[in-house]
């Protein structure tokens, strides 16, 4: 027995593998993107009119759940690497794909601030807390953090002779030497993040911070010496004319400029639309660019300031965060939230190239000499191959990830739905058992009789009784103030049910039962019975049969003793459809009963389109067929010796 056992389950193995592998293809590779198609978008993960100008609110909604969502399906990971692409490739007519140049570095978090130094070396600040020198090829020199205790990511950085200045998310200000990576020197953090920095020409270090105010810090000690008060919220960009004027912008909108030598406010401009994230100054120092909440790019003419003389640069689907000129002043490059970053040719005001979704939401751009390097929260595709595998380690590990609907972990969703749904289908398949085996077998002792015709019109009469209709019947009969309110008719306890005696709790679930057990057992009488009836009208003519009652032995003992025990082979078979019943549940009645078990959840996640939680439950009812099957097999050994002896 043990041998056949084993035999069995190694033979079941290829058929789970070829059932998670049909399972994954259903939800990967249908047409269209599976998880777009929620949407409404047609497997276009940008949706239609994404790239243009104006009205995105909603598709970055959608662009940011389907984002989130693939990531569970295994479909995307995360790319943390420095994407490069080339200016000059890039400028030709017509020209939309901008194609990348290379990545750099495996870094240990995303790009968010990036620095470039003349022998092509890069100095990244990830959004986990590190700081890392990169060689021309992207190969690590070396790893530092102002932080052992983490941070909320590195934000901003610039250079000051052969040391990089770090802000980061808790208001830090840290030096590091370009050399080693050696700390020089630390602020206090301030509790509030540094949103960008810039070197002035005297030495001191300038910080807009998030709680408002523009600071200067000493150059050794990097401590701050004097704040700058002015804008009434975060002040998010930094820029620094020619004249020695300090500019600062953020979410207050307005442009505004200081003394740095007196801390002074000298003038501040009419609000801009919406708030400012980052203010570059082009190389001939004739323009600022404005990267813009309002998702547009705003060229301001440096001349006539405090004058607010303007032009946009229309596109984005979401907020411009970073900007960046290239050298001859004639191109701009801009990042944005909806993952793309774009080329512009600044007299015309046309969009020249752009980079494709997966560049992932951009953080900053930098443009030397021919080359853009941005830095982002990037994703990359993962081969198919690589998807199947990652979902059949986690089915194999119960890790079925979280739903889309309300991010609960799937496994906890199945724990607590499988128990109901369990209980349910226990006591309706023991009554359904209990009531519809005798019926079989007495219907087929009394063949022809009247209890035979009876019981079968009146079986095959509620047999073809929709369940739904019998349930709305009930409900409207006996759980309506109308007509007779004896039963509850919704879940299966009443409200402070927690606060009752046992026996009072046990009386009151007991009444919820009725309606829901009544639904799912009466047509399983009909079919039940029948098959009873048939197997035993089989074995009462065999000649065993009849020899036993030539023998003179007892009706009773004739029929359940020789005909019965040799009639359940068809009954046992009928237990492999049990158990994947069981998770299955009972969909209609749980969902009418406002039943929280597997069929209703089974049914929210199908039009919810929860694919995790579909791809659950479809995996534990193909493991559970394959179980009911096996214990079905055993059971024929121990209803009739000759399956055992063969």
């Amino acid at each position: 027995m043990l041998t056949y056992l084993f035999k069995r389950i190694i033979a079941m193995i290829p058929t789970l593998l070829g059932i998670t592998f049909i399972t994954f293809l259903i939800i990967n590779l249908a047409p269209g993107d599976p998880v777009a198609t929620q949407f409404g978008q047609g497997g276009s993960e940008r949706g239609a009119g994404a790239g243009e100008g104006g009205g995105g609110g909603d598709r970055e909604r959608q662009a940011d759940a389907i984002k989130a969502k693939k990531k569970l399906l295994g479909m995307v990971r995360e790319d943390h690497t420095v994407s490069t692409w080339g200016l000059g490739e890039a400028v030709q007519e017509e020209i939309q794909s901008w194609p990348r140049l290379a990545r750099l570095g495996e870094l240990p978090g995303w790009p968010q601030a990036l620095l470039v130094l003349e022998s092509g070396a890069l100095v990244v600040g990830t959004h986990e807390g590190s700081v890392l020198r990169l060689d021309a090829g992207g190969v690590p020199v070396w790893t530092a953090r102002p932080a052992e205790g983490g941070t909320s990511g590195i934000t901003t950085m610039v250079r000051d002779g052969e040391r990089v200045l770090v802000g980061d998310g808790e208001g830090r200000l840290t030096a590091f030497s370009l050399e080693d990576g050696a700390m020089s020197a630390q602020s206090t953090a301030l509790g509030r993040g540094l949103r960008d920095l810039q070197l002035l020409p005297d030495g001191t270090v300038a910080s807009a911070g998030e709680d408002g105010l523009v600071r200067l810090h000493d150059a050794s000690s990097l401590n701050s010496r004097q704040g700058l008060e002015g804008h009434v919220s975060g002040v998010y960009a930094l820029a620094l004319l020619p004249d020695g004027t300090l500019l600062s912008a953020g979410y207050d909108r307005k442009l505004r400029a200081w003394d740095t030598g007196s801390g002074a406010l000298r003038y501040e401009t009419e609000p801009l639309p919406q708030a400012v994230n980052e203010i570059a100054l082009s190389p001939d120092g004739s323009q600022l660019a404005l990267a813009g909440d309002d998702r547009a790019v705003h060229l301001v003419e440096v001349a006539p300031l405090p004058e607010l003389r303007s032009r946009s640069l229309e596109g984005h689907f979401k907020a411009v965060s970073t900007v960046a000129w290239s050298a001859d002043s004639s191109r701009l490059v801009s990042g944005s939230r909806d993952e793309t970053a774009r080329l512009w040719e600044v007299a015309s005001g046309k969009e020249l190239a752009r980079t494709p979704d997966v560049a992932g939401a951009v953080r900053q751009v930098l443009v030397v000499g021919e080359t853009v390097y941005t830095g982002a929260r990037s994703w990359a595709e993962v081969p198919v191959w690589k998807r199947y595998l990652s979902w059949l380690w986690r089915t194999i590990t119960l890790d079925f990830d979280r739903s889309f609907v309300d991010d609960r972990p799937v496994m906890e969703k199945i724990t607590a739905a499988l128990p109901i749904t369990i209980f349910l289908n226990v006591i309706a398949l023991a009554i359904i058992y209990l009531i519809s085996i005798p019926l079989g077998v007495l219907a087929a002792v009394r063949r022809g009789g009247v209890f035979d015709q009876v019981s079968s019109v009146i079986l095959f009469l509620l047999y073809s009784i929709p369940n739904f209709w019998l349930a709305t019947l009930l409900i409207m009969g006996l759980s309506s103030e109308r007509t007779f309110d004896l039963l509850p008719s919704v879940g299966l306890y009443s409200r402070g049910h927690q606060d009752l005696s046992y026996l009072s709790w046990l009386w009151d679930r007991s009444l919820h039962l009725v309606l829901p057990v009544t639904v799912m057992v009466y047509g399983g009488f009909a079919s039940l019975s029948r098959y009873a009836r048939t197997t035993m009208l089989e074995t009462i003519q065999e000649d065993y049969v009849r020899t036993a009652r030539a023998k003179g032995l007892p009706e009773y003992l004739v029929v359940f003793k020789h005909a019965f025990r040799n009639s359940l082979i068809t009954i046992v078979t009928l237990v492999a459809n049990l158990l994947p019943a069981m998770i299955g549940g009972s969909v209609i009645v749980e969902y009418i009963f406002s039943i929280e078990g597997m069929g209703r959840l089974g049914f929210d996640a199908i039009l919810a389109r929860d694919y995790p939680v579909i791809m659950a439950i479809t995996t534990f009812s193909a493991v559970l067929t394959l179980l009911g099957i096996l214990v079905s097999d055993l059971l024929y050994s121990v209803v009739d010796p000759r399956v055992r002896a063969e």
